[in-house]
């Protein structure tokens, strides 16, 4: 496979290859040559439509796990994360859920700004750490409920 820069839509096209089990089983699943697929990582003047969205597309919709990459980097272009949404076991009732996660980020913020803290004013780079994991886990809840919230209208998620 051709190299390409980390953090460019190549190096995203890879990563969508690899959590299929790499080009030639992503080749298998779109059922296209294993030079075709890797042709379509390359930025060539001879092909404006550039390296095969189609088949990302088509990849991440055999193998959700191939669009992974692909969202977080172009969540990460428009200067925003990716966040997967698993609606296993969540209900309407998840309010519980939410307020349990924004309690567990107050608390990291307490701790952070405590005289037991190296730097009360301000976050260290291990309470930074410490409170990002909680953060996501208050996305995660957040954004699993609105999603319940939104199925209940009607409306695709």
């Amino acid at each position: 496979m051709r190299l390409a820069r980390p953090g460019s839509v190549q190096s995203a096209v890879r990563a969508s290859y690899a959590a299929v089990g790499g080009l030639e089983s992503a080749s298998i699943d779109l059922g296209i040559g294993v030079s075709t697929l890797s042709y379509g990582t390359e930025r060539s003047e001879h092909r404006p439509g550039g390296i095969g969205v189609n088949y990302l597309d088509s990849l991440g919709r055999i193998e959700p796990e191939a669009a992974v990459p692909i969202a977080e980097h172009f969540a990460m272009l428009a200067g925003g994360v990716f966040q997967p949404v698993d609606l296993r076991g969540v209900t309407g009732a998840d309010v519980h859920r939410l307020t349990r996660e924004f309690s567990d980020v107050l608390m990291k913020h307490a701790e952070a700004h405590s005289s037991q803290s190296e730097n009360p004013n301000d976050y260290t780079a291990k309470e930074a750490c410490a409170q990002l994991g909680e953060v996501d886990e208050l996305i995660a809840a957040a954004v699993s409920f609105r999603a319940v919230l939104r199925a209940k209208t009607g409306a695709k998620i």
